[in-house]
């Protein structure tokens, strides 16, 4: 049903990110579940080469995608996907419990076009407003994904490239900051 785009917490970085293979093992691990449950059909994951995911990817059973930026990386990476469906989440994230079930019937509803994965609240204020929660995955359709990755309009990060998609509904499950 979906193909899972895993980006490395280094993309863009000016320095390798501390624990950054760590970060998407966390987040990979953390889809097992959607996997056996059909969900998660491909699992690829993008990342510098500072970073050793190659070893990751060759023990997860998913591709690697080596590049330095999320521009380049996110283009190859879609090149790749084998799914109408893609979700795209930053490594060191993981979905809450109920995950599987929200993103299941999601998928399986006529119509749906997208939908944003917000972390769990972790300040007063997105607490209070919970969509003022920065956004950390996204459900997108692979052909929209396709035309933001085009380099003449390449968003500079994950968060213009969500505002780009213009997805409106929102996972009612959050993710937690795992690294």
């Amino acid at each position: 049903m979906v193909t899972a785009i895993v980006l490395s917490p280094s993309l863009d970085a000016p320095a390798p990110a501390p624990r950054a293979a760590e970060a998407v093992a966390r987040s990979l691990a953390a889809l097992v579940r959607a996997a056996v449950e059909g969900i998660v059909r491909e699992a690829l994951i993008v990342g510098p080469a500072g970073d050793n995911l190659a070893e990751i990817a060759d023990h997860a059973g998913c591709a690697h995608v080596e590049a330095s930026s999320m521009q380049e990386g996110l283009a190859r990476a879609i090149a790749q996907a084998r799914n109408h469906m893609v979700f795209v989440l930053e490594g060191g994230y993981a979905p809450l419990q109920g995950f599987v079930e929200e993103s299941g019937d999601l998928l399986r509803a006529d119509g749906f076009r997208g939908a944003l994965l917000r972390r769990a609240p972790d300040t007063m204020m997105t607490r209070l407003a919970p969509s003022l929660a920065r956004t950390v995955g996204a459900f997108a359709p692979r052909a929209a994904l396709r035309d933001q990755a085009l380099p003449s309009q390449a968003p500079r990060d994950f968060e213009q490239m969500i505002r780009r998609l213009k997805i409106r509904q929102t996972l009612n499950i959050r993710a937690q900051k795992m690294v």
